[in-house]
Parts: C-alpha cells; sequence; structure tokens
C-alpha cells in the first residue's frame, strides 16, 4: 500500500492521509458488509432451517464478529502508521498500541468462542437433557459451561502474556504444582466430584429410582449432585452418601431400567381344598384389579406341601414400585374375603402330639 501511495503526484503528509482514510472507509465498509451479511442472508438461512441452533448461535456471536472486524482494521491502520511514522514518534508508542491492539483483539476471540460453546452446551441442556426427566443434566450442563470459560481464559491470558514476552513456561510450572498441592489437600473432595461424574456418564441409578444399599437399607434417590447423593427412606429420613462411597459400593437397582415391578401374595389353604378351585379364585381376583398389568398375565404357583396347609401363591406385574404394596394389600384382603364365600379354609398351624406312657423298672410312670 505504501508504495501505491507513493506514486501518486502529492505530497508525503497528503499521501499518509489518504492512507489513513483509505483503510478506515475499508473497514467501515467491510463491516457493513458483513453486517449485511449477517443480518439478512444468515439470517434467513438458520430461519429456513428446523433446528434453532443456527439462529441461537447467530444471535451470540455477531456482536463480536462486528467488533473483531473493527479491531482487524485497527490493527492494520497501526501498522500502517507505524511503517510510514515510527522514525517520527519512536517505535516504542507503537509497539504498546500494538500490544493493546492485540490483547482486545484476544479477548474478543475468546468470548466468541465462550459464547459459541455456551450457546452448544445450553441448546443441548434444553433439547436433548431435558428429556431425559433428570435434574443431573441440569446440574452438569451448567457446570460443564463454568469449566470451559475458565479453560478459555486462561488460554486467553497465556497467549497475550507470551505475546508481551512473558515467560510462561514458569507460571505454568507454578499453576501446575499448585494444581497438585490443591489436589492431594482435597483429594477426598476431587474423589467424590469424580464420582459424580461418573455417576452422571454412566447412570447406573436415576432419580426417583428405588434402590437398596449394601446393609440391606431400601431407599428412593432423592437428589444427585457433584459432592454426595441423597437418598430417602421409606420412613422419611435422608441419608447422605458421598459419590465415592456409591462407586465403590454394589447398589441394587429395582426400578431400572423397567420400573415394572412384580407383586406377589402367599397364602396357605386347607389339604382338603379342591387346588383348581383355589387357582380359580386367585387368577380371578387378580384380573379383576385395576392396577394389574393385563401383559404379562398373573401366574398361580403351587409353593409347597406345608406342615398344616398347602402353600400356593400368585405372581402379577405392576407399573411402579409404590403400586406394589398397595396391591398386594388389597389382593390379599379380596382373596381372604372370595376364600370365605367359596369356603376355602386357610387353617391354623397344627401339630399332633402323641403321648407315650413309659414304664420304668419298678412299674412306675
Amino acid at each position: 500500500m505504501t508504495q501505491l501511495l507513493e506514486r501518486l503526484p502529492v505530497s508525503s503528509g497528503l499521501q499518509i492521509a489518504i492512507g489513513i482514510g483509505a483503510i478506515i472507509v475499508a473497514t467501515i465498509i467491510g463491516g457493513w458488509i458483513i453486517r449485511f451479511f449477517l443480518n439478512v442472508i444468515a439470517h434467513n438461512i438458520a430461519r429456513r432451517t428446523r433446528t434453532d441452533l443456527d439462529d441461537d448461535l447467530l444471535n451470540a456471536t455477531r456482536r463480536y464478529i462486528y467488533l473483531l472486524i473493527y479491531i482487524f482494521g485497527a490493527s492494520i491502520l497501526f501498522d500502517y502508521l507505524q511503517s510510514v511514522g515510527a522514525e517520527y514518534v519512536g517505535s516504542k508508542i507503537f509497539h504498546i498500541v500494538d500490544g493493546v491492539i492485540f490483547g482486545l483483539g484476544a479477548i474478543v476471540v475468546s468470548i466468541l468462542i465462550i459464547n459459541i460453546l455456551s450457546t452448544v452446551i445450553r441448546w443441548y441442556g434444553r433439547h436433548f437433557a431435558s428429556r431425559t426427566e433428570a435434574a443431573v443434566d441440569n446440574q452438569f450442563m451448567p457446570l460443564l459451561e463454568r469449566v470451559v470459560k475458565a479453560v478459555i481464559y486462561l488460554l486467553a491470558i497465556l497467549i497475550i502474556l507470551e505475546h508481551y514476552e512473558v515467560d510462561v513456561k514458569g507460571l505454568i510450572a507454578v499453576l501446575g504444582i499448585g494444581s497438585l498441592a490443591i489436589a492431594l489437600a482435597a483429594q477426598d473432595t476431587l474423589a467424590n466430584m469424580i464420582g459424580g461424574f461418573v455417576i452422571m456418564i454412566d447412570r447406573p441409578f436415576r432419580e426417583r429410582d428405588r434402590v437398596r444399599l449394601p446393609d440391606g437399607t431400601l431407599c428412593i434417590v432423592d437428589k444427585i449432585g457433584i459432592r454426595s447423593t441423597k437418598l430417602r427412606t421409606y420412613d422419611h429420613t435422608l441419608i447422605i452418601t458421598p459419590n465415592a462411597e456409591l462407586m465403590k459400593s454394589t447398589i441394587h437397582n429395582e426400578t431400572y431400567p423397567y420400573p415394572e415391578v412384580r407383586a406377589t401374595v402367599e397364602v396357605g389353604v386347607g389339604y382338603d381344598s379342591d387346588i383348581k378351585k383355589v387357582r380359580e379364585v386367585m387368577l380371578d381376583e387378580a384380573h379383576k384389579h385395576p392396577k394389574v398389568l393385563k401383559e404379562p398375565p398373573p401366574d398361580f404357583i403351587f409353593l409347597n406341601f406345608g406342615d398344616s396347609s398347602l402353600d400356593v401363591s400368585i405372581r402379577c406385574r405392576v407399573a411402579t414400585i409404590e403400586d406394589r404394596f398397595f396391591v398386594s394389600s388389597d389382593l390379599r384382603e379380596q382373596i381372604l374375603n372370595r376364600f370365605r364365600l367359596e369356603g376355602i379354609e386357610i387353617p391354623f398351624p397344627q401339630r399332633v402330639v402323641t403321648m407315650v406312657k413309659e414304664t420304668g423298672e419298678t412299674g412306675e410312670m
């Protein structure tokens, strides 16, 4: 550009003014072109697509794209001024201004990248994570967004310091040693956080699942957090367990992946009862209950020849774990009333005791 301006039949001062004006005009025109492309062409293309991700990305980035155009124009302008006026003003001032422009550009680029990644993460959380019907993703997505922001800002700071010829290797070493010290001091917390991430990704259980702990305690998963998981027992007591401990334990999930559970009713009938009639009555009562699933159909099981009764049971499926207790109670009541109508006996435990008379040497018992 300098060589082209030198061919003009004007004074050197006017050549510099023409060069400055040309760069400013070119930057403004370039900004108008980019603005027209983003506001009209790209907006119309994004509006016709099925997804709203492109609309969100366009709204989140257009402002910073405008800033990048003007920062790029300012960089070209000061490079030109440095080439023609360094001998009059001094290169130190231009070096400082160049560093300021570079720093602004790095900050704007980092914000632009953060907005792009944050928009994608929020879009995923709004359209996909919400379909899982679990609050785990609602906790994981904001945490992931904060981690992404911290990493990008840290990289931007290191790039700016390197541009100012600051030795960042020592800083990186200090950060590494500090991170190691923090990790050793907070290893339990980090282990729980890693366990929380594993639970969120692997999902061995979800909120509202019914689980059995290693000690046999039955609980409902109330909330899965980053550091700990809250479990609620059927006595309405809250158990707060660190995620690292859960990852080391064997947890029995009784409602995932299939929420349907089995309800079982066992009963003993007299030995003189008609077993076919007992089967018919119990299956009929199971089919009558509105919460008993039709598929698979209820089953009748002849369990055992007991000491005082014939032990039988029916097994049926219900939709949720909460229904199992109420359905089992209802079926016991229905079967009891039906047995009384049909004359089917539910016997008490019976024992036959035989008295044997023993005679000693003296003839006395």
